[in-house]
């Protein structure tokens, strides 16, 4: 989920490789958060935040002259947070990461 000074960046860049006479473009954008906070049960509470407006941002980057091409996904993770159960056996364990969308554009 890119802030506005993140957007502006990226936009900018798009407008710098453009200009340049670049044929691909590629960016990386994060387009959904997971956090979440361990109980004093040992269970795991996580909250997935999506960004909703990603289509908007890359309809963006499409009208500086650039067309989406591909587009991946993955997980990196930040860090992950245990506690034991108070009943039964094992943890509970709360991942934190974000997902991170890799685009590629072509020149248009």
């Amino acid at each position: 989920m890119p802030t506005a000074d993140e957007a502006s960046r990226l936009l900018g860049l798009a407008h710098h490789t453009h200009e340049r006479g670049d044929d691909l473009l590629q960016i990386a954008v994060d387009v959904s958060l997971l956090t979440g906070e361990k109980s004093s049960f040992g269970s795991a509470g996580n909250t997935a935040t999506h960004d909703e407006s990603i289509g908007y941002f890359l309809g963006e980057v499409e009208k500086i002259g650039w067309r989406l091409e591909s587009s991946a996904f993955t997980f990196i993770e930040s860090g992950a947070t245990t506690s034991a159960r108070m009943w039964g056996t094992g943890e509970g364990v709360v991942n934190h990461g974000a997902v991170v969308g890799y685009y590629v554009f072509r020149r248009a």
